[in-house]
């Protein structure tokens, strides 16, 4: 290769372009060296959660026992004319009501059921037969509307 070419290859990889180039290059590797390798804030930190907050969070929603009275729901039909309103409360409601699943207001609970029955007796009945929320028409059950009205009754006066 001649001297005159060698020349020119340094004139060109020194030229104002790739000079901008490499410090652009330069200014690019800082900054993200300063965001990937700052120390952390501790503030941004995630807080190690407590030995009850890690069992609340892996507590089941339903128990077996809970998951035995919803697949007897299967079985009240024309037969549960004769069932108590706890009966169908077990049999229907139980589930959901006992646990707070999917927001189901809780039965013990008049914190829970002051806002409802604000809206009258009625409401809540209607409620309960169309199903609201996540809770199916009747609960998924095949009460009749007397029973629910029952039921309903049941949950309030044990409430309070």
């Amino acid at each position: 290769m001649s001297s005159a070419h060698e020349d020119d290859t340094q004139a060109n990889l020194m030229s104002p372009q790739n000079a901008t180039v490499l410090v652009g290059l330069l200014l690019l590797a800082v900054i993200v060296g300063e965001v990937l390798l700052a120390p952390a804030d501790e503030a941004a930190m995630p807080v190690e959660p407590t030995a009850e907050e890690i069992a609340m969070r892996i507590e089941p929603v339903v128990s077996l026992a809970d998951m035995r009275s919803v697949a007897s729901m299967a079985s009240v039909s024309a037969g549960s004319a004769n069932q108590t309103p706890d009966q169908m409360y077990q049999s229907a409601c139980l589930a959901c009501h006992t646990t707070g699943a999917a927001g189901a207001p809780k039965i013990g609970d008049a914190g829970d059921w002051t806002e409802r029955l604000g809206k009258g007796l009625d409401a809540l009945v209607a409620s309960a037969i169309n199903g609201i929320g996540a809770m199916p028409a009747r609960g998924g059950s095949q009460l009749d509307d007397g029973q629910i009205r029952a039921v309903v009754e049941y949950i309030l006066d044990n409430s309070k």
